[in-house]
């Protein structure tokens, strides 16, 4: 296999967890969401993580539930399947999973915004 070869399907791979894969879901940007979240648009900013990351900081307004959990808890927590979500984690794999998920459990407009590391505003404690 030439090296041109597995660097293409590494660099569709990437795009593919990053959530770029079959068009389905688009990378929310900060200046979107921060804009988002300034206008206190009707969503739902939800963290993936774990409690102990959440408790170590998250961005003021986010709901919690972790990726793992996203299956069994999303009905009770998130009952409006129109309602925006706009999903992040640590890096971008957890968020990117959940969204899979939560459009797999039929929420309507699901967009990641990847990683936490992402943010540059401060972050609630």
């Amino acid at each position: 296999m030439s090296k041109y070869l597995v660097i293409a399907a590494l660099a569709v791979a990437g795009l593919f967890i990053f959530g770029f894969g079959g068009g389905k879901s688009s990378l929310v940007s900060y200046e979107e969401l921060q804009t988002k979240l300034a206008k206190k648009e009707n969503l739902v900013l939800l963290d993936v993580r774990t409690p102990e990351e959440f408790a170590e900081g998250h961005i003021r307004g986010a709901v919690l539930l972790p990726y793992d959990q996203v299956e069994q808890k999303a009905a009770g927590l998130l009952p409006d399947k129109d309602k925006p979500i706009i999903v992040y984690c640590r890096s971008g794999r957890r968020s990117a999973i959940a969204a899979e998920s939560l459009r797999g459990l039929g929420y309507k407009d699901v967009k990641d915004f990847g990683g936490i590391s992402r943010w540059q505003g401060e972050l609630e404690r």
